[in-house]
């Protein structure tokens, strides 16, 4: 049974009309950037029909031979729509974008637009909770560590969000030992011309810096605690564009 999450308005509505169709042989085209959740719609909508891609032609003429309901994924990939019969089918196919064929306007009842996760933060909140949960049973994590809103990376929708918070779970549990072992190997790697110390100086500068204007406000009482001029943290700041 795939796992589904739809809290937004946006998703919802669309489940609902899916859902509605699926009482009749219609044929129904999500569009959306990938990871946007069009395949596990599709699935969680038709959990028993074959998943096939278009980019293999010959792989979607036969399941439409012998399939009445089928999910077509990477759909606009397909080079010959004029090949396709849907007729007394029941097709959800989902692409990053709509073929420009009349072709497709006659194979498909309903063509719907997927907003991409940072068009519906109901539920990025939601599968943040999902995903942020399996990752802490994966890596061992305490339960009480959270991840900030601003730690989210919702570029590449869910990938990226599966991304950055098992990035941030793991950043969160090193110690000083780790990011001497995560430097070491850095420096190992990249250390090659007369003039490193300065080249790489950032790496400690800057973090240190941005993290303190965080934490304290101020770059005055920063300057107090770093023990450093006002004005080089000044420059340092605007070296660094924080």
């Amino acid at each position: 049974m795939i796992k589904f999450i739809a809290k937004s308005t946006q998703l919802q509505n669309l489940v609902k009309s899916l859902q509605l169709t699926k009482q009749f042989f219609v044929s129904s085209l999500i569009i959306g950037e990938a990871y946007s959740g069009k395949k596990t719609i599709a699935q969680y909508i038709l959990p028993e029909a074959p998943v096939v891609n278009g980019e293999d032609l010959s792989a979607v003429l036969d399941a439409l031979s012998q399939h009445d309901e089928l999910i077509i994924y990477n759909f606009a990939k397909i080079p010959n729509f004029s090949l396709l019969n849907f007729d007394n089918k029941r097709i959800i196919a989902t692409a990053l974008y709509q073929p420009k064929d009349k072709t497709v306007d006659e194979l498909f009842g309903y063509i719907y637009n997927l907003p991409p996760l940072r068009e519906r933060p109901e539920d990025v909140a939601a599968l943040a909770e999902v995903f942020t949960q399996i990752a802490k049973d994966v890596l061992g994590v305490d339960d009480a560590t959270s991840v900030r809103v601003e730690e989210l990376d919702l570029s590449q929708n869910s990938k990226s969000l599966k991304r950055s918070i098992y990035k941030s779970l793991v950043l969160k549990e090193i110690d000083e030992r780790d990011i001497e072992k995560m430097m070491y190997r850095y420096f190992l790697e990249n250390l090659e011309g007369n003039n490193d110390y300065k080249k790489f100086l950032y790496l400690f500068e800057k973090p240190l810096i941005q993290a303190g204007l965080y934490k304290y406000k101020s770059q005055l009482k920063l300057a107090g605690i770093l023990g450093i001029n006002r004005n080089t943290l000044r420059k340092k700041a605007n070296e660094y564009d924080l």
